[in-house]
């Protein structure tokens, strides 16, 4: 049964204490009380001090996991973190003054899988207590930390001997190494492992563009939804919702005044006005918004602008100020569909192992209606796409539901 982003079916009483934590969540709500990272630090093994605070690491983000590497290849481990919220990924370079001297290991197997999953690998220091490493798959939801095995030595400290236990086969014992990066392969001498040097290309750089532009593979019809230019539509239109004293709503309709779009009709709604006249349409627009970005009833940045085709489509949305050439770009690419549009919905190429392609849900949207208590806007939008939901299995749940809230 097709669920819609509110996650409850057609005509179900919604009183589960986790559709409630969905819904809380998509507000913007933490997870997990705004409850801070903690990091400590083991003290000679003896026990932990609380260091969250003076590593920066003691955000109040949603996390799911942490992801470890030496990622600039200093001798120490950095740090990736893997958000439920915004941002979903954050890097933390370790700058940890004074050398780092560590041993970097990375096992190779032969008799065993060649990732070497289930290895332990044991390094004997002299006079000092051994370091055990194991190489594992998976460490934290959705993330994997490096199979490289990272061994942190103290600036006197002298190896002795990394006694490697292969999986199904006999331990190996490596005797005379010294600090760096090393490749083992079962059953061979160690030799260097030759590591690319950092380059800035492999730093995260935030994104530093004026629009975030998503184009659409899920076309949504919205014809009762946004306004459209009277009569016979022969051209796609740009619904743009402006506020007074936003900097780049002024920058983007004063280059608009000078140098108009080409073949494309533009209405700039400014939700001050909507608040005040039409406080429905301002409603409507941010239930699109939140339809297509998984939120609900959280603050419209401005300028937020809609991007519609002949036939009341809904194609892309851009949050800021549009790039000129984006938006002829996304104008010509309209009349595309299928696997094409799904490929061009995409920031990034690469080749889809699915041959299924993503579709419009305007079921899931009339739910998000009627959630809202929009009945009569949930009615309209239904008997205009009356056709395109007909053939879905909950389609008579969905207007039984409409029917009782009616009669309520």
């Amino acid at each position: 049964m097709p669920l819609g982003n509110s996650g409850a079916s057609p005509g179900l009483v919604r009183s589960s204490p986790a559709q409630a934590l969905i819904e809380a969540v998509r507000r913007g709500s933490s997870f997990s009380g705004n409850e801070r990272h903690v990091v400590f630090q083991n003290i000679a093994g003896r026990k932990f001090s609380d260091v969250s605070g003076i590593t920066g690491l003691d955000l109040a983000d949603d996390g799911r996991a942490v992801c470890f590497t030496d990622w600039d290849n200093d001798g120490d481990l950095d740090l990736w973190i893997n958000n439920r919220n915004s941002p979903q990924v954050r890097f933390f370079r370790n700058n940890n003054p004074g050398d780092m001297r560590g041993l970097t290991v990375r096992l190779v197997g032969s008799t065993c899988p060649r990732d070497a999953i289930g290895a332990r690998a044991i390094l004997y220091l002299k006079g000092q207590k051994p370091q055990t490493q194991s190489v594992t798959a998976g460490s934290g939801f959705l993330a994997q930390s490096s199979k490289t095995l990272h061994f942190g030595l103290a600036e006197d400290a002298k190896i002795e001997k990394l006694v490697v236990h292969w999986p199904g086969a006999e331990a190996a014992s490596y005797p005379g190494l010294a600090a760096g990066s090393l490749i083992i392969r079962q059953g061979e001498t160690p030799q260097p492992l030759n590591l690319k040097d950092p380059a800035l290309s492999n730093t995260p750089v935030a994104d530093a563009s004026s629009s975030r532009h998503t184009f659409l593979a899920q076309r949504l019809p919205t014809n009762t939804i946004l306004p459209r230019p009277s009569g016979k539509i022969q051209e796609p239109s740009l619904v743009v919702l402006a506020s007074k004293g936003c900097p780049n709503c002024e920058i983007q309709l004063a280059e608009w005044r000078k140098n108009p779009p080409q073949e494309i009709a533009i209405n700039v709604l400014y939700a001050e006005k909507l608040h005040e006249d039409n406080p429905l349409q301002l409603q409507l627009i941010q239930l699109l918004h939140d339809h297509f970005f998984y939120i609900t009833q959280r603050s419209l940045e401005t300028p937020l602008s809609f991007l519609v085709d002949p036939e009341g489509r809904l194609c892309a949305i851009y949050r800021g100020r549009i790039d000129r050439e984006t938006l002829k770009k996304d104008t010509a690419s309209l009349k595309i569909d299928g696997a094409p549009l799904r490929m061009a919905s995409l920031p990034f190429k690469g080749h889809w192992q699915s041959g299924s392609l993503p579709e419009a849900e305007p079921l899931g949207f009339a739910e998000e209606l009627l959630d809202a208590g929009l009945v009569s806007s949930a009615n309209l939008y239904i008997r205009e796409h009356f056709t395109l939901m007909q053939s879905d299995e909950a389609f008579p749940q969905l207007l039984e539901r409409l029917k009782e809230m009616e009669n309520k």
